[in-house]
């Protein structure tokens, strides 16, 4: 029994001592972080990784047919307009070229065969034939008319007779066929021969020309000047029309493509500030805007492994873009909400205490409790609509040993 009250006795004093040390501490003050709390800028946001993309992307396709017997160009290769990227086997084109050149001169020999000034001997002989059947007419018909007299005078038979009037009439028809022969020399060739002709040349200019394409067809060039992204074929394989061939982005114009969580999503919206940053641009911070947000999510394996719903979003970049060039991966930071020239506190500063937001006030040297409503919150900072007023002192980082109505130093 008197063990029993011994140690009821000490226990009676050790409560006694811990009030009376809390109390002189409670007089004392407790040293405790605090700060003012003050008007500043807040900001709500969603951070992800981005990748540097071309905006002026173009996959480029082979057009011919054959072997592919020459790339010129690899990954990461800047390219000009129109440079040379890809050649293809031509042999059997070549040869078909050579052909139809042939057609077309051919032609065009045949249309200028057409053309009056070459046309200057064919009037000579035609004119020297006139003249002489001319001659043989004159002759037939003075033949004949000798022979008529005879005839009458009964020197010569009815045969002989007739046979001066035959050579006279084949005289006459020779001179009429020379004469209108000599016409249609004068006046060229007929129009629907010269059409035919014309025809044959634009046929056979047409023929070269498809030829010519066909080569075109057995190369790739560069659309405009940019840099190679991928590259879809390799030597001496079949290049077939439709084959995707390479990848060509135009590195000065830029933007960056982010996968952001499906339950993040909501929060942004096109028009949205970002802070772009990354090891890739070292310290330099960049600005740019959400233009286009994709409309359905999809899956994304993480690098952990771990199937998530993505929604692609389309970053324009503000600024500068010498630093970037496509495949970087940098960090963005979405600016989702903000405010300047508010209220904020510390989020270390606020706690929950019936149900209510609140903080400690240090108020004429005592820690008191002080309701809160919250607006934006951040991942370091709150804002405060209502319960505080700027000037006012609160405890940045209160623990379970501050009271209200315990004094502060």
């Amino acid at each position: 029994m008197k063990h029993k009250k011994l140690f009821l006795s000490f226990a009676v004093a050790l409560i006694c001592m811990a009030g009376a040390f809390g109390y002189i501490l409670m007089q004392q003050g407790q040293a405790v972080d605090t700060s003012i709390v003050a008007r500043g800028e807040i900001q709500k946001y969603v951070e992800d990784t981005a990748s540097v993309q071309s905006n002026k992307k173009q996959t480029l396709y082979i057009e011919g047919s054959g072997k592919i017997n020459n790339i010129k160009v690899n990954v990461g290769d800047s390219v000009k307009k129109d440079d040379v990227l890809l050649t293809m086997d031509t042999k059997e084109l070549e040869l078909k070229l050579k052909d139809a050149n042939s057609k077309v001169e051919a032609a065009k020999a045949q249309l200028k065969s057409t053309d009056i000034s070459n046309y200057a001997s064919k009037i000579e002989v035609a004119e020297a034939e006139v003249n002489k059947a001319n001659v043989a007419y004159e002759a037939a018909k003075r033949n004949l008319n000798n022979s008529k007299t005879l005839y009458e005078a009964a020197s010569i038979s009815k045969q002989d007779f007739d046979t001066a009037n035959d050579a006279f009439k084949s005289a006459e028809a020779a001179l009429k066929a020379s004469n209108s022969q000599l016409e249609d020399i004068k006046k060229g060739t007929p129009s629907y021969v010269k059409d035919g002709y014309a025809a044959g040349v634009e046929q056979a200019l047409i023929l070269k020309e498809s030829i010519m394409s066909e080569l075109d067809k057995q190369k790739i060039l560069a659309p405009n000047d940019g840099i190679v992204i991928e590259k879809l074929v390799e030597d001496n394989l079949i290049g077939a029309p439709g084959t995707a061939a390479f990848v060509i982005g135009d590195t000065k114009s830029l933007e960056l493509e982010a996968n952001i969580l499906s339950d993040d999503i909501y929060k942004v919206k096109i028009g949205n500030e970002v802070e772009i940053s990354g090891k890739a641009i070292g310290d330099s911070i960049l600005k740019g805007k959400v233009t286009q947000i994709a409309p359905e999510a999809k899956n994304i394996t993480s690098s952990l492994g771990v199937n998530q719903k993505r929604v692609e979003v389309t970053i324009e970049i503000s600024d500068n873009t010498e630093l970037l060039k496509p495949g970087y991966d940098l960090e963005v930071k979405i600016i989702t909400e903000g405010k300047s020239d508010t209220l904020i506190v510390p989020d270390s500063a606020v706690f929950d205490y019936q149900e209510s937001s609140c903080v400690f006030v240090v108020d004429n040297g005592k820690a008191v409790i002080r309701q809160i409503k919250k607006g934006i919150e951040s991942d370091k900072i709150i804002e405060v609509l209502d319960g505080l007023k700027e000037g006012e002192k609160i405890i940045t980082k209160p623990n379970n040993d501050i009271k209200e109505g315990m004094r502060i130093k």
